[in-house]
């Protein structure tokens, strides 16, 4: 069983045990499609908060997320990406709360599956949720992505749909999610081509923002995947990794 199938299982084992139940819903975050992609646009970089993955040696813990949001506020990036997934990924439902608070926009980053974790996300103030296109294009049993978008969008609520593949841009882009994540890393092996940004952008016409993902350690690397035509780059495991993430994040926004 490869990793992608293992973490739509969790996903589907949070769901049965109520974990994305959301009582009291929190005001909503700023929307990112307000400046991304405009000439208003503050910063290229969405700084993303997480406290495990399957590829990541972490450098810090849960305790500290109080601490990292208020570092990562401070930076001023575009906004922020915040892990919901408890088991892989260390993350909480509350600290998307937290970051909704903050004025910055938010994306609620999770495998969604189902358009329970898409009510979740807005009761939590989130202004963006995640949809992933290679989980349909893999054939696993989850909601369709223009399914989720149209659950999130009733809900007021932005969506990033992330793809990988030419086969994922293809179907991404007859739907009418508001923003494309390609991200550079296979979920299946969780292996990372820095290169598949600039190769879908420059096999298809670009018609919506772009937020390229995953394996950015340098501004070098920012500012080519901006010259690819990305909109903005979201930046994880490199800041999460260090042990000093206020000077590693203000290396990538400002090189």
């Amino acid at each position: 069983m490869d990793e992608l199938r293992r973490l739509v299982q969790n996903a589907q084992s949070l769901l049965r045990d109520g974990y994305y139940v959301v009582s009291e819903p929190a005001p909503r975050a700023p929307s990112f499609l307000e400046v991304l992609g405009t000439p208003e646009q503050p910063s290229d970089v969405i700084a993303e908060i997480k406290f495990a993955s399957p590829t990541m040696a972490p450098a810090h813990s849960p305790e500290d997320f109080h601490q990292l949001l208020k570092t990562f506020v401070d930076a001023s990036p575009l906004g922020l990406s915040v892990l919901a997934e408890p088991n892989v990924f260390a993350g909480r439902l509350d600290y998307v709360r937290e970051a909704a608070a903050t004025g910055l926009p938010v994306l609620f980053k999770d495998i969604v599956v189902d358009s329970r974790q898409v009510e979740a996300a807005a009761a939590c103030g989130a202004s963006a949720v995640l949809v992933i296109q290679t989980l349909t294009t893999r054939g696993l049993p989850v909601a369709s992505p223009q399914r989720l978008i149209d659950a999130a969008h009733g809900l007021d609520l932005d969506v990033v749909l992330e793809v990988h593949t030419l086969e994922d841009l293809d179907e991404a882009l007859r739907t009418d999610a508001d923003v494309l994540g390609i991200n550079h890393r296979d979920l299946s092996t969780m292996q990372t081509d820095p290169a598949t940004t600039s190769a879908l952008l420059s096999a298809r016409p670009k018609d919506r923002p772009v937020i390229a993902m995953s394996g950015v350690e340098r501004r070098d690397q920012v500012d080519a995947l901006l010259q690819a035509g990305a909109d903005a780059v979201l930046v994880g495991s490199s800041v999460m990794s260090s042990p000093d993430p206020r000077r590693k994040l203000g290396e990538l926004l400002h090189g």
